[in-house]
């Protein structure tokens, strides 16, 4: 604690407290990649028209519901798991996500990709295409279950290699994230 202030002058003065700034972009990309990093799951259901699908976003139930209420936690298999966000969206939206991330991590390297870039082309050339022809063919079902693989697999790269400073960062690591929350949890009416 302070000593009171004895002159009349500085009796009216306010004590400073000191706060951590960061610029708004700064801000931004790391809370929505502390927000990826509590994603549990991303699942996929194909609604009607074939190219039509709801993404459910899980996140860490388990520290909301010990936070909820006193009881102990309950296995994962026993406690109901509700979707902490659910977003529509097309095929479509899933191949633009796919060109932009690969877009970002290609352009961000002229020689070796850091190991994040890396991880992302090698989601993008060797992992589930949402644009691929045979899962077109495929039925709205299969085609739901390799959406989720590639949103999963995404956002396992995206939390695993990417670190919450900005220093030493390249363009993909700063952008990716931004892209990857904005597309499972904002639907496409909020997006500027």
């Amino acid at each position: 604690m302070l000593p009171p202030l004895s002159d009349k002058l500085g009796s009216k003065l306010q004590l400073l407290v000191p706060v951590a700034i960061a610029p708004s972009l700064v801000s931004t990309r790391r809370s929505a990649l502390l927000e990826l990093k509590k994603v549990d799951a991303v699942q996929v259901s194909s609604v009607g028209k074939k190219d039509q699908f709801v993404v459910e976003v899980f996140a860490d139930s388990s520290a909301v519901a010990n936070a909820d209420n006193e009881e102990p936690a309950r296995p994962d298999e026993a406690r109901p798991r509700r979707p902490t966000t659910q977003i529509a969206r097309t095929q479509m939206d899933f191949v633009h996500l796919r060109n932009q991330v690969y877009e970002l991590a290609h352009a961000a390297h002229r020689r070796d990709p850091c190991e994040f870039c890396a991880g992302i082309l090698d989601l993008i050339v060797f992992g589930a295409n949402p644009d691929g022809f045979w899962v077109g063919l495929l039925g709205g079902k299969r085609m739901a279950k390799t959406l989720a693989g590639f949103a999963n697999v995404l956002l396992k790269v995206t939390t695993q290699h990417t670190c919450t400073d900005t220093r030493g960062c390249c363009d993909a690591q700063t952008s990716v994230p931004q892209l990857v929350h904005t597309f499972l949890f904002k639907a496409a009416s909020e997006v500027v």
